[in-house]
């Protein structure tokens, strides 16, 4: 075997076990941490991460293994998240190589816009189909994004370490 394909082997191990933590805090540790009755999302700024530093390749794979899990993880989507994470990682991907420089605040600030979004759009069939209040939608989707974003700082590190490495 190549040292290449070794190398390459590694990055997938490593990538894979990252993802694997961040499922099980997700699911296990993140869904009894209620604040408000909201939970924080960690997997869209761990993909935007991944995006951000390592490209629009690993940012869609990336994507779309964090996708399938979240949406194995939460009921009530059906393929929601693995279309939603893949673009996010193939777009961050592509963003940081023609557009953001490859800092914190090109990462804090498309994963504030990426949780609100995201937010939002969960939002939507609320508001449409069940005619919920916008109000109080948007009182979740703000206490969603803010609860979220107190994870970016130890999620940007991670990501940037495992850029540097590959």
């Amino acid at each position: 075997m190549s040292h290449s394909t070794k190398h390459l082997t590694w990055r997938i191990v490593v990538h894979a076990l990252v993802l694997a933590v961040f499922y099980v805090l997700q699911t296990t540790v993140f869904s009894r941490l209620r604040i408000f009755n909201v939970t924080p999302l960690i997997m869209p700024m761990l993909v935007i991460g991944v995006g951000l530093f390592e490209g629009p390749t690993w940012g869609g794979g990336f994507g779309l293994a964090a996708g399938v899990l979240s949406d194995m993880a939460f009921s009530d989507t059906t393929i929601f998240f693995t279309v939603i994470l893949t673009a996010l990682g193939m777009g961050m991907g592509l963003a940081s190589q023609y557009l953001f420089s490859r800092g914190f605040p090109s990462y804090i600030l498309t994963s504030a816009v990426a949780l609100v979004l995201i937010a939002l759009l969960q939002l939507f069939p609320l508001l449409v189909f069940f005619g919920q209040s916008p109000l109080a939608l948007l009182r979740v989707a703000g206490l969603q994004t803010m609860y979220s974003l107190l994870f970016a700082l130890p999620i940007y590190w991670l990501a940037r370490r495992l850029g540097r490495h590959s």
